[in-house]
Formats: structure tokens, C-alpha cells, sequence
């Protein structure tokens, strides 16, 4: 199971399990998970912006999550993947959902110095909450990147960073 966000370190995950998944012949869940952030009072704000409405961002979210794994999938059949998209709170969908799951992949989101000391509040949470073991793929493993991603994240030594 992999926590899809549209960052660059959720796809790496993705990546990452894509390929795992290929050497263990298993499925694997790609899970976007959204908020709905609508403060509704009266036909006013939407139409004045009516992408505001719920339905049309979860439209969004989906078109998003699809063309993600679309995209990391690379024309290939394998390994079956289930795209979801799912309401509510990102930490607390993905720490219910990994009841069933092998593993929980995140991506490591962390940006700066102050950052190398926490991981981001979702993944950190998830580490908590899971009924699995949860993963976090960092940023610069060699995943077999793209040269394109590959160039903005030079790879590094897993181990010793």
C-alpha cells in the first residue's frame, strides 16, 4: 500500500513498490487521500467558484492519482495496481487501510536542516498508527529514477545517507 499525495516524494514511493511489487509478483494500493476543505453557506461561493465544490476537486484528485500511477506504471501490465481515493484525515485513512496491507510506502518529504531531525506529520503519524510495517523511501534513493528526477535528486548511499 502507498500514500499518493502529487509530490514528488509520494511518486517515489510509488516507485519503489511498483518495483517491489514486481520482484514479489504481489498487487499494490495506490491510495490518494483528501480533505474537503469547502465552507459552504448558501449557492454563493460556488457559484462564484465552482471548483470549489467537493465533487469537482474529488474529480480533480482522481485525475490526478490516475495519471500518477499511469505515469510511474510506464505502459507496463505489471504488477496490478488499485488506485483509491479517499475522504478524511491522510494519517488516520492510511493507518485504517494498512490493517490488511504487507507494508505502508511513504515518501520522505523533508526539505532543509531543520527537517533531517522530524519526518513530516502524516508519515510520522502513519509510523504510530500503522498495523503494518511502514516504509519511508528517502529522498535520493535509486529507485531507477528517470534521468530527468534522477537529476534533481542525486542518489546517495541508503545507509549512510
Amino acid at each position: 500500500m502507498v500514500g499518493i499525495d502529487g509530490s514528488q516524494a509520494s511518486i517515489r514511493a510509488l516507485r519503489w513498490a511498483l518495483r517491489e511489487a514486481r520482484v514479489r509478483d504481489a498487487s499494490v494500493y495506490a491510495i490518494m487521500v483528501w480533505q474537503s476543505h469547502a465552507v459552504l453557506a448558501g449557492p454563493g461561493p460556488l457559484t462564484m467558484y465552482p471548483e470549489l465544490a467537493p465533487h469537482h476537486a474529488r474529480e480533480q484528485h482522481w485525475r490526478d492519482l490516475t495519471s500518477i500511477v499511469s505515469t510511474c506504471l510506464g505502459g507496463e501490465s505489471a504488477p496490478e495496481v488499485h488506485a483509491e481515493l479517499l475522504e478524511g484525515h491522510p494519517a488516520e485513512v492510511l493507518a485504517d487501510r494498512s490493517t490488511n496491507a504487507a507494508m505502508l510506502v511513504l515518501g520522505d518529504q523533508r526539505h532543509g536542516r531543520a527537517a533531517e531531525v522530524v519526518l513530516g506529520s502524516t508519515a510520522l503519524r502513519c509510523i504510530h498508527k500503522a498495523r503494518c510495517p511502514v516504509l519511508i523511501v528517502p529522498t535520493g534513493m535509486d529507485i531507477g529514477n528517470s534521468d530527468e528526477e534522477a537529476a534533481e535528486n542525486p542518489a546517495r548511499d541508503p545507509v549512510l545517507g
